[in-house]
């Protein structure tokens, strides 16, 4: 036969022990120590008077984004586990796969600039290098600089997507596009000229390919022969022979 306790003085003589066992090791009890007035400054009062209180005005709406066809490939869940990346580093690698799988699915190559991506996320430049930045660390995407040819200026972008970013069973390849089987099997992309134009072009992109390491490289090239101008090694005592 077991005894029922009655909870209230079990919680009653729980209680009495943690008071005597603090009483013990020196330190005040819970019921004798002084609260400890927490200083709040004139910002902090009003959050507390209005925290609970609806806003007057409403955040201003922007216009729903039209409906489109596109979408976004499968890609690895892995992209979603990361703690390395943020949440904006996360849209950009979907929008750089949408953009991709849409134009250049063949070879996972897009070229784009900084300026479309800033455009397309709704976030500034500098934002979206950082954002690239992420995902060049972490092995998702590889940036190379395309050279201008007629100015020291880069004129875009190549972002290649890499095999950690993409689904187990599209890793190697996407599937090719539906096409129209009523459609004729002659179009634009198979002409002689324009299929002679675009190899010209991506030839010519491939040629003016950089890595963003060596185009950082060149662009100190110009800053670090002004400062070797200035003899900065002038002032340094003579190194003596031994």
């Amino acid at each position: 036969m077991t005894m029922q306790t009655d909870p209230q003085a079990a919680f009653i003589e729980s209680a009495a022990r943690l008071k005597n066992r603090i009483a013990s090791q020196g330190g005040p009890a819970s019921s004798e120590r002084e609260p400890v007035p927490v200083p709040r400054t004139e910002r902090g009062r009003r959050s507390l008077n209005t925290c609970h209180r609806y806003a007057q005005t409403e955040r201003p709406r922007k216009p729903a984004p039209r409906d489109s066809r596109a979408y976004v490939p499968e890609l690895a869940a892995r992209i979603e586990d990361d703690p390395n990346l943020s949440d904006g580093a996360r849209r950009c690698a979907r929008k750089l796969a949408e953009l991709t799988y849409r134009a250049h699915r063949d070879d996972r190559a897009l070229p784009v600039t900084v300026t479309y991506l800033a455009k397309a996320l709704g976030r500034c430049r500098r934002t979206v290098q950082r954002y690239l930045r992420q995902l060049e660390r972490e092995g998702y995407v590889a940036v190379d600089v395309v050279v201008s040819q007629r100015a020291r200026m880069c004129v875009g972008l190549i972002v290649r997507l890499l095999s950690p970013l993409m689904a187990a069973h599209h890793r190697h390849r996407w599937p090719g596009s539906l096409g129209n089987p009523g459609a004729t099997p002659e179009s634009l992309n198979q002409s002689k000229g324009y299929y002679s134009k675009a190899k010209d072009y991506h030839a010519r992109v491939e040629s003016q390919r950089m890595g963003v390491q060596q185009w950082a490289m060149r662009c100190m090239d110009g800053i670090f022969r002004s400062y070797m101008e200035t003899k900065p090694l002038a002032g340094l005592p003579p190194v003596l022979p031994a």
